[in-house]
């Protein structure tokens, strides 16, 4: 080699490897080391001459994460996490040398530390992560606002002003479609005698029970709705008349025979129901809603305790 080729490979060290802000190490044939830039010296705390010609094994003890990856025979990039206070990450590229003859005659070593974009990485994961989090709350939230809008807070089931737009959307259905539905209105016998005897708060629990019979022993694409007071309404898509009304029957049948204690008396109750049809009975929703109520009323004048389905002989 001669002195000019010489003087250019140390220029070459010098403006190259010892400007890189990586750390870079050359190891030969025999794994030893030899060189290292400035960057790895400080790195290691140890000046040159007690690196070149070290034994990878003896100056890397203290960072076996990093030392694992100087023996690989193919060309390598991943990251390694050094302990210490605080631990570091590096990124490791390990670059193997081959002669004309396709042998190993050493390797360079890179190492970049990416402990700063690291912890950027895990800073806006965390923070990734809690807006999901917070977007799942909000989304748990508005869903929470949105039932209590829709739900009665005393039984559970759907309120007055769900069971409107309900109806519209039912009646709408089918008229498109060609297909029945009814509704069942029903109300529970004799509700102001168990709240004057036992109280509000056994009265609250009736309407529970009734409320949660219901849900119970419906389809679900019925609708359970609380009208207001005692007073229930059952919305059933694709039930014609003769189903409602054997279906209303059964319910009578069942809640009649159900036993609720409060405070250490037995408590049974019963309702009344009217049914009525679309669109044997009317065509319009609001109309329904009226006719069954007449039924159920002339339910409540024939005794209570009974299901009667609308017939244009009832008086309004």
């Amino acid at each position: 080699m001669s002195i000019i080729t010489t003087g250019i490979i140390r220029i070459a060290r010098s403006k190259v490897m010892e400007q890189l802000p990586e750390m870079v190490f050359v190891l030969d044939e025999k794994e030893r080391i030899v060189d290292a830039n400035a960057v790895a010296q400080k790195w290691l705390g140890k000046p040159l001459d007690q690196i070149l010609g070290g034994d990878p094994l003896d100056v890397f003890k203290e960072w076996p994460q990093l030392l694992q990856r100087f023996f690989f025979l193919e060309y390598t990039r991943e990251e390694v996490e050094i302990p210490g206070d605080p631990p570091r990450t590096l990124e490791t590229i390990m670059t193997p040398i081959f002669n004309g003859k396709k042998e190993l005659e050493g390797r360079v070593i890179l190492a970049y530390d990416v402990t700063e974009r690291k912890n950027l990485e895990k800073e806006l994961k965390s923070a990734n992560e809690s807006l999901q989090t917070q977007l799942k709350e909000n989304e748990h939230l508005r869903i929470q606002l949105q039932e209590q809008a829709i739900r009665d807070p005393l039984t559970g089931v759907f309120n007055r002003r769900y069971f409107a737009e309900a109806l519209d959307n039912e009646t709408a259905r089918a008229k498109r479609e060609n297909s029945p539905f009814s509704l069942v209105v029903l109300d529970v016998d004799h509700f102001k005698k168990v709240n004057d005897t036992y109280g509000h708060k056994c009265g609250d629990l009736v309407l529970q029970t009734l409320a949660k019979f219901l849900q119970e022993n419906t389809r679900r694409s019925d609708i359970v709705c609380r009208f207001g007071g005692e007073e229930f309404v059952l919305l059933m898509p694709d039930a014609p008349l003769e189903d409602a009304y054997e279906r209303a029957e059964l319910f009578r049948n069942k809640f009649e025979s159900m036993v609720n204690m409060y405070e250490g008396t037995e408590i049974r109750a019963t309702f009344s129901a009217g049914v009525a049809s679309f669109p044997v009975h009317a065509d319009s929703g609001e109309t329904l809603l009226g006719l069954a109520d007449q039924a159920l009323y002339a339910s409540k004048a024939e005794g209570r305790n009974r299901v009667t389905k609308y017939s244009s002989l009832i008086k309004s």
